[in-house]
């Protein structure tokens, strides 16, 4: 797997191993992470799949099925203000719920070509509940002192 990262926000190592918590069938081919919306423009052409959401800050990240890829926009997360821990939690639950979205590609589940509300749903679902129950393998792979939760949204 090729990581495109700074390395400011996740290190490639706890990146690496977030992705062997969950399994061979959730490891893309390529992972960029997109710390800021400059980092979007410093790896292009590398990383050419961005969109104006993405740009913009309203998608946390996307998966693009056809080259195997996973971005995440850690920009995106700014519902806790500057908590750099709730940053990298929140960023880990966009990265596990695209991930999921590789996942139900490779095994034929919920893809969204099928039904894409039901495809968002579960990787939604599983991302909340793979954070919330790997919570402390996570916090010892992200060098938390506590363990971290994440909350559904409404």
């Amino acid at each position: 797997m090729i990581i495109i990262n700074n390395g400011n926000v996740f290190t490639d190592e706890q990146l690496n191993k977030i992705i062997k918590l969950l399994g061979k069938d959730y490891k893309p081919q390529k992972l960029v992470i997109y710390e800021t919306r400059f980092d979007m423009l410093k790896h292009y052409p590398r990383c050419f799949n961005f969109s104006l959401e993405e740009f913009s800050g309203k998608l946390e990240g996307t998966y693009n099925q056809a080259t195997d890829e996973v971005f995440v926009c850690i920009f995106a997360q700014d519902d806790d203000g500057d908590n750099f821990h709730s940053k990298q939690l929140y960023s880990l639950h966009a990265l596990v719920h695209e991930l999921r979205h590789r996942y139900q590609l490779v095994n034929n589940f919920l893809t969204a070509d099928v039904d894409e509300e039901k495809a968002e749903k579960d990787a939604d679902r599983f991302a909340t509940n793979f954070i919330n129950r790997k919570s402390a393998k996570i916090s010892n792979i992200m060098g938390w002192e506590d363990e971290w939760l994440v909350e559904e949204e409404e």
